[in-house]
């Protein structure tokens, strides 16, 4: 990984300034650039960007509708911008989940302008949510959590064969993926996607993560229910039934395995009952 790591250094002229993240696929390191101009380099363990190819493509061609500027990429690492400013994450930490709110709904609307970008390379919703659909349950799995899973299953074969619009979507856009910086706001890991427009915003009615009992607050739900199907252009319903798949996904995704107990159960059986208003 050094090697790799000093070999990106060199190739592209950056003088490292600190390691700032690393996840169980990459490290991210803060660099100067020759200009003296700041970057971020991610940097992959594997030989190839994984499944974030599709989203840094993407974010390629949302440039101008305020994705992070990418300056270089490889196979296996990627140099964008350096972004400055809080997140709408610690926006909403701070005392304003009210204006994160509002703010992440105007990033959704600035990436989704006319015209939408023709992308062949994106990962269909069908694609994402196969492994799922054969999800399978621990004899542990609390009846409650099981029936909710198998709901959850059910709506995202519904929402999958009732796709009507089909567009890129960066597929993980929520209060921590977008910042606020001097040019406004900046939106990054993308997951390229494409589908069905009403998912775009649902994994945000799962944020900000720091803040789980706003989360759970049904109020909260509802108002963000209500300005993300405003903003997305699609029903309060839908994009609820979305949500509710979503949060069931990433139970399923969490369980790298047989479906057990979970710390969102709770708010799946909420985004349910959110559904069915």
């Amino acid at each position: 990984m050094q090697d790799a790591l000093q070999q990106f250094f060199n190739q592209w002229r950056l003088t490292p300034i600190a390691q700032v993240a690393e996840t169980g696929h990459a490290q991210v390191w803060k660099v100067e650039q020759t200009q003296g101009a700041l970057a971020a380099l991610k940097l992959y363990h594997r030989q190839d960007t994984g499944n974030e190819g599709p989203g840094i493509c993407l974010l390629q061609h949302w440039q101008d509708r305020g994705a992070v500027t990418v300056i270089a990429t490889s196979p296996s690492a990627v140099l964008m911008e350096w972004l400055d400013g809080p997140s709408l994450d610690q926006i909403a930490r701070d005392g304003n989940p009210d204006r994160a709110m509002t703010m992440l709904a105007q990033t959704a609307i600035q990436l989704h302008a006319q015209p939408i970008p023709r992308l062949d390379d994106l990962v269909p919703l069908e694609t994402v949510y196969a492994p799922f659909l054969k999800c399978r349950f621990a004899p542990d799995c609390p009846p409650e959590l099981r029936k909710n899973m198998q709901r959850g299953k059910s709506l995202a074969r519904t929402l999958l064969s009732t796709q009507h619009i089909r567009q890129p979507l960066h597929g993980d856009l929520h209060y921590g993926n977008v910042i606020l910086d001097q040019n406004g706001l900046r939106v990054f890991d993308a997951k390229g996607y494409a589908g069905d427009p009403a998912f775009e915003l649902a994994n945000a009615l799962r944020n900000p993560k720091d803040l789980p009992d706003l989360v759970r607050r049904p109020a909260q739900i509802n108002t963000g229910l209500i300005r993300f199907s405003q903003a997305l252009q699609t029903s309060r319903k839908r994009l609820a039934e979305w949500a509710a798949a979503k949060c069931a996904l990433s139970i399923f995704w969490r369980s790298n395995g047989p479906v057990s107990a979970d710390d969102e159960a709770d708010l799946l059986d909420l985004l349910l009952h959110a559904a069915d208003q």
